[in-house]
């Protein structure tokens, strides 16, 4: 019974006020409107942005160019990477390549009156390398090829090739 009161009070209400109601739903119905197409026009500017950065430049979109940088820093992470190796693999054989020279000419003999000896002495950064030692004598010249590990030799020295070789030890390297 309490339904039928309630439904009955409802349907007086609607008949005596039918008016101010239908006016009232017209007038929410033009507020959900104006506030419809002041969403529709925010959404269409976003979306005309959407379009112009998904597009991109040159017609392609971001997609593709994000893929297409990718792309192109590994690529270049590779060549970083096999730079790094090169630079590795110098710096290995830099060590190794002859960089302290020295030589010293001399009259290994006092007779013969001229300079016509010498001695060289070419190292490397560890200061191993050889010894090249030519004696000129009247009838004949000797030549003689002596290592050098870490400025020493296991063969005997002479004093000029002593001296050339701790000169070219204290040669400093550019």
């Amino acid at each position: 019974m309490k339904l039928k009161n309630y439904l009955d009070i409802v349907n007086v209400f609607i008949t005596n006020n039918m008016e101010n109601l239908l006016l009232c739903v017209i007038i929410l119905s033009i507020i959900t409107l104006i506030v419809f197409i002041n969403v529709n026009i925010k959404l269409s500017k976003i979306v005309k942005k959407y379009k112009n950065l998904t597009r991109g430049m040159d017609g392609s979109n971001i997609e593709d160019i994000l893929l297409h940088q990718t792309d192109y820093l590994k690529d270049l992470d590779n060549e970083v990477s096999d730079i790094k190796k090169a630079i590795a693999q110098l710096t290995q054989d830099n060590r190794q390549m002859i960089k302290k020279v020295y030589w010293k000419r001399y009259n290994a003999f006092p007779e013969m009156g001229s300079d016509l000896s010498f001695s060289l002495a070419l190292l490397n950064d560890g200061n191993s390398g050889v010894v090249i030692t030519s004696i000129y004598g009247r009838d004949e010249n000797r030549v003689y090829l002596k290592p050098i590990i870490e400025g020493k030799s296991s063969y005997t020295l002479s004093p000029e090739e002593r001296e050339i070789i701790l000169k070219a030890i204290q040669t400093k390297i550019i």
